[in-house]
């Protein structure tokens, strides 16, 4: 695929993370980006006529997906998520992420909020690119994380109202039982909440031993079970993005400073809204848009740690994965201390 021309590349805003300066020269295409440029014609072909074709695309890097923004010839502009290529380790519940997105964006599609893309098509067998992939509306705006220190406490105070607004909105959508999206839709979800996210922690645990991560395994089980009577006092599956309120995937537009978008829906799933990331650490911005009050119930402070919990051995276990960032890791590690530790003095 040929490199998109200045005009083009500067017009476009980024997609939560910041914008290469590398200098962009006219050349001519190799044999392996013709064949990119018949795959993405034939893909956008499913949903458009002969006479609009791919004009440009641009590669995203640094996510475990693949991520290829597409300008069309009828100016149309579109973000293409693609399979991670095969040599990517993927943890257990990493494995169906883009189905899982997909399945999010089906659900939501008739809800009309503009800070929700549309899905336009998912193809798990991936005839036409090669694998799985899903295309979706492109969303404007820049990252939080980029446009954060540069907030008034206003602005700020504004964007985490909607956000709450908005997480309480998607958990609106309930189920008839607990787990992940495509359990559920296939009749096998379970009717308890508890047996639901102790699969889940389970299974992050696991992926923690396949590759030798250090943690106290024994501790964090023992408080698993312990703590777990309090995860029965959520009874109605209702719909919940883990990851939301991550900073990199919210989106804000340049001139408002207002939310525009949230771009990232793979680690939704049915079950307690309270397990948002967004409610690591909440404002009271978030709380009063979200129609909740400003204080705990024991049960309550009880999920919340296990929630806190399940998200710092993700971290860790991700660094793994992943590139390991020392910094990071030794902050993960001394909060899941912590955590643990804070834990063990909660009574059920």
């Amino acid at each position: 695929m040929q490199q998109l021309d200045l005009k083009t590349w500067s017009a476009m805003p980024s997609l939560g993370g910041t914008r290469s300066h590398t200098n962009l020269v006219y050349r001519q295409p190799h044999a392996t980006e013709t064949d990119e440029r018949r795959r993405l014609d034939a893909a956008f072909s499913l949903l458009y006529p002969s006479t609009v074709r791919v004009h440009s695309s641009l590669s995203i890097s640094g996510h475990i997906h693949s991520l290829r923004i597409v300008v069309l010839s009828n100016g149309a502009r579109l973000l293409l998520k693609g399979s991670p290529p095969s040599s990517t380790a993927l943890l257990r519940r990493e494995r169906s992420f883009l189905e899982t997105e997909a399945q999010f964006l089906t659900l939501l599609g008739q809800s009309g909020n503009p800070c929700i893309p549309q899905l336009y098509n998912y193809d798990p067998h991936g005839r036409p690119w090669g694998s799985p992939y899903l295309i979706r509306q492109y969303m404007n705006g820049k990252s939080l994380s980029e446009m954060e220190s540069g907030l008034s406490f206003q602005q700020r105070d504004g964007v985490d109202r909607h956000l709450g607004f908005l997480l309480s909105t998607i958990g609106q959508n309930a189920a008839p039982g607990f787990g992940t999206l495509q359990q559920v839709a296939r009749g096998a979800g379970t009717p308890s909440w508890r047996d639901a996210f102790c699969a889940l922690f389970e299974g992050i645990l696991r992926d923690a031993e396949d590759t030798f991560v250090h943690l106290p395994y024994s501790e964090i089980r023992d408080e698993l079970s312990r703590l777990a009577p309090a995860l029965e006092g959520v009874t109605l599956p209702r719909l919940v993005v883990v990851d939301f309120g991550r900073p990199s995937h919210i989106l804000l537009n340049e001139e408002s400073k207002q939310l525009s978008g949230i771009v990232d829906f793979s680690s939704a799933l049915w079950g307690d809204i309270l397990m948002a990331e967004i409610f690591a650490n909440p404002s009271q911005a978030i709380l009063q848009g979200a129609g909740m009050p400003l204080s705990r119930t024991r049960g309550e402070s009880i999920r919340l740690a296990l929630y806190a919990c399940y998200r710092l051995v993700s971290q860790i276990t991700v660094q793994y994965y992943r590139c390991r960032d020392e910094a990071s890791e030794f902050d993960s590690r001394r909060r899941l201390t912590t955590t643990i530790a804070d834990m063990s003095r909660l009574g059920v």
